[in-house]
C-alpha cells in the first residue's frame, strides 16, 4: 500500500504500506545462501521474514504521498489485514475522505464513497482507476507479505543494507522500471520488529512516493463486520 509493493495501500487511490499487495501467500525464496549477498542484507531479509511469519493480521495507519507528472496525492488511511488475503482500507483524510474499500482475494472489491455517497456499495475490478492509487497501486498490493515476496524476487547482492540503532534501511535498484511505473530505486526501512515503517520509490534523483507506518498493532482479532461493506 508496484505497495506488489507500492506499499501502495491502495484505496481508490489509497495505496498503502504500506501496505498494501500478492497478499500474504507463502514466504518468498530463501536468500541465506545466496552468492554475493552481502551479510547484513541477508540477516536483515531474514528477520524480515521470520516476523512476518510470526503476524497473524495486523492494523495500522498509513501516510502516502505520491507524484504522478504534475500530479500530487497525500493521503492518510487506516489499513488493517488478515491472512491470507483480508484486507480494508478506511481513508482518514485526503481525497476520497471516509472511503472504504474491502478486498478479500480474487479481481473484485467492495468499497463506498465517503459523504452523502456512503451508502452507495458498489464492486469494482481490483485494477479498477477508481480503487488504485495515484500511481496506480491495488489494494491486493497493500499488505507487508507483498513487499517480502517483491525482496525475495530481487538478486540477492542488488540489495543494500544500513543499520542504524534499531532500524535497517534496504536499498535496491528496480530490474524493470518501464514494467513498474518507470520507478528505478525504491527504499526500504525496517524497525526494531523488522517489520516496515518506511517506503520510498524513486524515478532517477526524484521521490514519487513516500509512505509511512504508525500505530500499528499485531495480531488483533478483527471482528468479521470489518470485511463487510
Amino acid at each position: 500500500m508496484r505497495i506488489r509493493r507500492r506499499v501502495g495501500v491502495a484505496v481508490a487511490g489509497a495505496v498503502i504500506l504500506l501496505a498494501g499487495m500478492h497478499g500474504s501467500r507463502a514466504l518468498g525464496s530463501d536468500v541465506s545462501h545466496a552468492p554475493g549477498a552481502s551479510s547484513q542484507s541477508v540477516a536483515a531479509i531474514a528477520r524480515f521474514a521470520k516476523a512476518w511469519a510470526d503476524v497473524r493480521s495486523y492494523e495500522c495507519v498509513v501516510s502516502i504521498h505520491e507524484v504522478e507528472g504534475s500530479h500530487v496525492q497525500d493521503r492518510v488511511m487506516r489499513v488493517t489485514f488478515e491472512k491470507p488475503y483480508n484486507t480494508r482500507v478506511d481513508i482518514l483524510a485526503g481525497e476520497g475522505h471516509g472511503g472504504a474499500i474491502v478486498w478479500r482475494g480474487g479481481d473484485k472489491v467492495r468499497g463506498h464513497e465517503g459523504g452523502f455517497l456512503s451508502a452507495i456499495k458498489v464492486d469494482v475490478d481490483v485494477h479498477d482507476r477508481r480503487v488504485t492509487s495515484l500511481r496506480g497501486a491495488t489494494v491486493a498490493e497493500a499488505n507487508w507479505g507483498a513487499l517480502y515476496d517483491h525482496l525475495t524476487s530481487l538478486r540477492p547482492d542488488s540489495v543494500q543494507a544500513v543499520v542504524l540503532g534499531d532500524t535497517t534501511t534496504l536499498t535496491y535498484a528496480v530490474p524493470d522500471p518501464p514494467g513498474e511505473g518507470n520507478v528505478t530505486k525504491e527504499v526500504l526501512m525496517l524497525g526494531g520488529n523488522s517489520l516496515p515503517i518506511e517506503y520510498d520509490q524513486y524515478i532517477g534523483d526524484e521521490l514519487v512516493s513516500h509512505v509511512t507506518t504508525s500505530d500499528v498493532k499485531l495480531n488483533i482479532n478483527p471482528p468479521d463486520s470489518t470485511w463487510s461493506i
